[in-house]
């Protein structure tokens, strides 16, 4: 028992660090260089116009098999690339009455579906719908897209492997005196 006791003290130092590291809303809260937080570029809402990706057909028709757009992207960067998430969204309600749904999306009762492939200043939108940005009757736009770029701002640690079955391994990892 008196062993057990030694990581109380590791417990509580590691248990103050994490309520430490989160922010007001308990969630973690990344500090930057300045204690700012991470920075997380977005876009504005975007008006798009999709392009539709055709085959052509033997007996010399065009048949559209889904529906394509670029987005420029110009602060997505090889580094933020490989360091961040960029996560896109689409309003299908208007600026003011907004319907944001996350991408990709996938709605299994119609089939309706959007992919996204992000590159180094670019974002590819791939989808089985054409959803250009259109005004309605009431002159509300619909279907506007934006981007975030979440930058990380620590790489994860990669622990050292314990060897759980050799006693003098795991006695030395955490201490433990016979």
């Amino acid at each position: 028992m008196h062993k057990l006791l030694r990581f109380i003290p590791a417990l509580m130092v590691g248990g103050s660090v994490f309520i430490t590291a989160c922010g007001k809303d308990g969630a973690p809260g990344p500090a930057g260089e300045d204690g700012a937080g991470a920075e997380i570029i977005y876009s504005p809402w975007m008006d798009v116009a999709f392009k539709p990706d055709t085959i052509h057909l033997a007996g010399g028709g065009i048949d559209t098999v889904g529906y394509f757009l670029t987005m420029p992207a110009p602060k997505l960067t090889l580094e933020l690339l490989n360091s961040s998430d960029v996560k896109v969204f689409i309003n299908t309600g208007t600026p003011a009455a907004p319907t944001v749904i996350a991408l990709p999306y996938y709605d299994p009762y119609s089939g309706y579906s959007i992919q996204v492939t992000t590159y180094e200043k670019e974002i590819d939108i791939y989808s089985n719908g054409d959803l250009t940005t259109y005004t309605d009757n009431a002159g509300r736009k619909r279907q506007q897209f934006r981007y975030m770029i979440v930058p990380g701002n620590t790489g994860a640690r990669q622990a050292n492997m314990l060897d759980w079955s050799d006693y003098n391994a795991v006695k030395k990892h955490f201490g433990i005196k016979d």
